[in-house]
């Protein structure tokens, strides 16, 4: 192993890091409120001065993610929703088109996938 081609490598991968946060980073600062900056700016100062006495001040960084809806989930919410059209339009089924659409999608997506597995000649069971 060697360590000098390791240590470069790695220092590659963080430089490139650094450049992606910080493009990541700036853009996020321009499209966010200025109030919304101004408390992640004093969150963050309380956190630096308060990490060495309280770990959890630290908690701020942490990711906090909301999980997306499910397919299934989706798919109530647009039935759910689709009948308070205004009167005289006609748009019964969109919610049950939408979860078609996405299942045909997914479905190509898999068969692309099995084709991409197959070798230059397939045997007669990969053909089926």
């Amino acid at each position: 192993v060697q360590p000098g081609k390791f240590l470069c490598r790695n220092f590659k991968e963080a430089v490139q890091g650094v450049r992606d946060s910080q493009y990541a980073f700036n853009h996020l600062s321009e499209t966010a409120d200025d109030e919304i900056l101004a408390k992640w700016e004093a969150e963050a100062v309380a956190a630096q001065f308060d990490r060495l006495d309280n770990h959890d001040a630290m908690d701020i960084y942490e990711v906090q993610l909301t999980k997306a809806p499910t397919r299934k989930q989706q798919e109530l919410h647009l039935v759910d929703h689709q009948g308070r059209w205004p009167a005289g339009e006609i748009h019964r089924g969109a919610a049950a088109w939408l979860a078609s659409g996405i299942t045909l999608e997914e479905t190509q997506v898999y068969l692309m996938i099995d084709v991409k597995k197959l070798e230059k000649r397939p045997t007669d069971a990969q053909k089926l």
